[in-house]
């Protein structure tokens, strides 16, 4: 009578553990490759809503003749004591696809007036190109208004002491009607709708869009903060950026030398490490690095006053 030996394969608990540990190096390799090409894809379609918005502007120039103003006064013509205020997005949405939103938005209100604002109005639209996929969306940015993540970068705060004596003639000038590209139509008549030919210091090298991500949440160094931020919702007017600096020593400080990724009020400001994306008058994207010196982030807001732009 033969009897057939079987033979059992199985694991010993050291060569478990080997396997164990082997597969926990591959995926403490893997996982910063994925986040890596994550970030990396979120990085590019940020810069392609810049791309986009930017192109839209110019072809709302070429239309009209003008980019429109970052802040617009409207006189109501049957009551001139009262002024409508609006910003450069809804003007821009015919050229992103969006005439169902520009057809709902009501320019005889104020941007944030009752049929506006209300339900089923042009705010409660949240439009994907507004918004940088890295930056936190969805309802706890605003529980009722669609938010950008993209603003117009229009003035500097003056004075200012960490600006220095060479940078200083060119910005100490004020201009009613806003510093940047993107300007201010007031009530009064005077128009901040500018021409590509006003941009004199060369669009390539001039400012007209730029990242200032995640508002109405406060972020400070790309820290969460307590409290909020206005100027989140996408057709704010006071959304606009007016380039102060962040001083990492003081954080009170009205001032500082950081001006990018350093705090997300009214300054450049990203959820990309190492810089943030920005658009240029001519249209084009660039990504600027989180080391930008204050002073060349302000030779590259000024649409017109001769500096020559400086290498960061």
């Amino acid at each position: 009578m033969r009897h057939s030996l079987q033979t059992r394969v199985a694991f010993t608990l050291i060569e478990l553990l080997v396997v164990i540990a082997i597969i926990a190096v591959l995926m403490g390799l893997l996982l910063p490759a994925v986040q890596k090409v994550r970030e990396a894809a979120a990085r590019t379609k940020c810069q392609n809503n810049l791309h986009q918005l930017a192109i839209g502007l110019h072809n709302r120039h070429d239309a009209l003749g003008a980019f429109p103003a970052a802040r617009q006064q409207i006189v109501n013509p049957a009551n001139t004591a009262q002024v409508w205020v609006h910003s450069w997005t809804p003007y821009v949405l015919p050229y992103l696809e969006q005439e169902a939103v520009f057809r709902q938005y009501k320019f005889n209100e104020n941007w944030d007036g009752p049929t506006n604002a209300g339900a089923g109005g042009a705010l409660r639209n949240s439009l994907a190109v507004f918004q940088c996929p890295s930056a936190p969306q969805g309802i706890q940015r605003h529980p009722n208004r669609g938010t950008s993540d993209y603003a117009a970068t229009t003035e500097r705060t003056w004075p200012n002491p960490f600006v220095s004596a060479a940078m200083a003639p060119f910005v100490q000038d004020p201009d009613p009607n806003y510093i940047g590209v993107l300007g201010h139509t007031k009530a009064d008549g005077s128009t901040g709708e500018r021409r590509i030919t006003d941009i004199t210091d060369g669009a390539t090298n001039t400012f007209l869009l730029a990242e200032c991500a995640g508002r109405n949440l406060r972020y400070i160094q790309g820290r969460p903060a307590n409290g909020t931020w206005t100027g989140g919702p996408w057709a704010n007017p006071d959304a606009r950026i007016n380039i102060s600096g962040f001083n990492p020593a003081n954080p009170s400080d009205p001032y500082g030398p950081c001006v990018v990724n350093c705090i997300n009020d009214k300054e450049i400001y990203s959820f990309h490490s190492s810089g943030a994306n920005v658009a240029m008058a001519d249209g084009s994207v660039r990504f600027v690095r989180e080391s930008l010196r204050l002073d060349v982030a302000l030779q590259m807001l000024t649409r017109a006053r001769g500096e020559v732009v400086q290498d960061n």
